[in-house]
Parts: structure tokens; sequence; C-alpha cells
């Protein structure tokens, strides 16, 4: 997957490398060089980030090329947005909060959805070490259960929403009901879903 993506990232960016950006730099030097144009600056930072975020993008989908997709898109969000980061946050959560947000609409093209309530509680991310491994399908089986007790409509409306990406005017049109009434169902479906986990 991540070949892919590179390969595709490799011929939407072409600007000339600088080299005296070096594999050690910080994730925040990274960025400003690649805001300056450095494509040798978003190839370290795509080495960087590309296979933890490959895997939290497979891990909320079950389709391959979405992934994909939503991968390659957010490198070149980067590229192209590198300007707008300021350094208010880590880096990292700035390439994953691109990365959900390119997966969320690619998801939202899809006719049906590629993200599944199974699908996301079973997969675990692969960078993640033996016990947060088991911590986190530990969670993701609470959290799956959870969903499973609630209301058949506030079960329907966290489904169209959290799993497959729907926006709320979408999700609204689907259930044949009001945006305010999606909104409220979301609402008391978390309300449920954080009383049934507990503390």
């Amino acid at each position: 997957m991540i070949g892919v993506a590179r390969a595709a990232l490799d011929a939407a960016t072409g600007a000339t490398p600088d080299r005296g950006i070096t594999a050690t730099a910080a994730d925040d030097q990274l960025v400003r060089a690649v805001a300056g144009g450095d494509r040798h600056a978003l190839e370290l930072l795509y080495r960087r980030h590309a296979p933890w975020l490959a895997g939290r993008l497979a891990a909320r989908t079950s389709s391959r090329e979405l992934a994909e997709e939503a991968l390659q898109d957010t490198f070149l969000a980067a590229w192209r947005g590198a300007r707008a980061y300021h350094g208010s946050g880590e880096v990292p959560a700035w390439l994953w909060g691109i990365a959900r947000r390119r997966l969320a609409t690619l998801a939202r093209r899809q006719p049906h959805g590629s993200l599944s309530l199974e699908v996301a509680g079973e997969r675990v991310d692969p960078a993640t070490g033996p016990e947060e491994a088991v911590l986190g399908r530990d969670a993701s089986t609470r959290i799956r259960l959870a969903v499973d007790h609630l209301p058949a409509e506030q079960r329907a409306a966290i489904t169209a929403v959290v799993y497959q990406g729907q926006s709320i005017q979408q999700a609204a049109l689907a259930a044949k009901v009001a945006e305010g009434t999606i909104k409220s169902r979301l609402h008391r479906a978390r309300l449920h879903i954080r009383e049934e986990l507990g503390p």
C-alpha cells in the first residue's frame, strides 16, 4: 500500500529536493522545509509517518483501495498545505487529522460506505506492541458491544455517521428524518455508550 501511494506522490510533486535536511531532522523542521518546496523533506516525512498512517487508515476501512487513496491524499494535502501548519500541535496529530478527514471524504463518495462495525472493531494498528494490541482489542470489543446495545435508531445513526463517514445531512436523508433528529440520536447514543463503558 505504501509503495502505491509513494509512486503517486512522486508523480504529483515536482519540486527539487534540498539535501540540507537529513533523516534526523525534527518533524516540525521537515514540515517547514516542505512548506518551502523541499521534496526531499516530504519524502523523509513520508518515510517516517506513512507506515503508521497506513495501518490506522486500514483499520478504519474494509477497502484497501480507499485506505491507499486516503494515504496518498494525506501527503498531497500536507505538501500543498504545509504553510498552514504553524507548529501549534504535534506533526503526527496534524497528519492524522488530515488522514481522517480525507478518509471520511472519500468514504462519503462510496455508494454503500466502506466502514463496518466488524472491521473497525477487529483491526488493531500493527505499529502497536502486544500490550497495546490486547488493550485495543478489548476497548474495540467493549465499544462494539456498547453500540450493539443501543436502540436501533441510535445504532443506525452512529453506524451511518461514525463508521460509514456520512455527513449529518446524508444520514438524515437516508433515514428520512430531520438533521436535528440525527444530531439528537447521536448525542443520546454517545451518552449511552459513555454510561455503558463507565469511567
